[in-house]
């Protein structure tokens, strides 16, 4: 039987994946609430955020900080396991290799372990990289 607290921190252990552009399968997990802060601490010159208008029409803010933060989610690329980041420079390294391409495929990982489905029913992807390799 599992406790509350170790239903609780198994979240941090799930992994989704998703093909980017190039084919390459990228797994996201979720950060615990003190890699949150490490990643805060390495980007606090980064403050502000970007203004834009999200598919339903509502106007969203993007903090500055937030692609890093997504970057610092990666834990794998193909079959490569990728270390949560020691330095800025470690993080930066993560987020040069993953480029725009990978940055979108993050995205919709993350989102997909938040519970939130960008699919649209109407129109499936053609292929989605062969289901992001059977995952």
């Amino acid at each position: 039987m599992t406790t509350e607290s170790e239903a609780k921190l198994a979240r941090y252990s799930e992994i989704v994946k998703e093909a980017d552009e190039f084919g390459r399968v990228i797994g996201v997990r979720r950060l615990k609430p003190s890699e949150q802060t490490k990643i805060a601490g390495m980007t606090s010159e980064l403050t502000g955020y970007d203004e834009m208008v999200n598919p339903a029409g509502d106007t969203v803010h993007i903090p500055h900080r937030m692609p890093l933060m997504l970057a610092a989610s990666v834990c794998m690329i193909d079959d490569a396991h990728i270390p949560f980041p020691r330095s800025r420079g470690e993080l930066d390294a993560i987020f040069d290799r993953l480029d725009i391409e990978g940055m979108g495929a993050i995205g919709k990982a993350y989102a997909r372990l938040q519970g939130i489905d960008l699919i649209d029913k109407d129109n499936p992807p053609l292929n989605q990289i062969d289901e992001a390799k059977n995952l």
